[in-house]
């Protein structure tokens, strides 16, 4: 999915709604949305923590790219419910 794609989805929803990640389908599980990241701050973040301050190059294969979004997961909620994957709009 795409950036575009995920705010177009985000914009029929209510403004003041919660985000809540629904994982696993076939044990689903709700976490809050911690954060926002691109592939591109982890890899410099991870560059800043090694000695060589040296960019590790893992995840840049494969069709990775640096401008990749992550949403980050933060705590677990409670157990989801399986029909999610069914009614979710694409």
């Amino acid at each position: 999915m795409k950036v575009s794609e995920l705010i177009e989805l985000l914009e029929e929803q209510d403004p003041d709604a919660e985000v809540i990640l629904q994982e696993q389908a076939g044990y689903p599980m709700e976490y809050a949305l911690l954060g926002v990241t691109t592939r591109d701050e982890v890899l410099r973040a991870e560059a800043e923590e090694r000695e060589d301050g040296l960019e590790d190059k893992y995840g840049l294969d494969g069709g990775r790219a640096r401008n990749d979004v992550f949403l980050v997961e933060g705590s677990h909620l409670r157990y989801g419910c399986k029909a999610a994957w069914d009614v979710a709009t694409r």
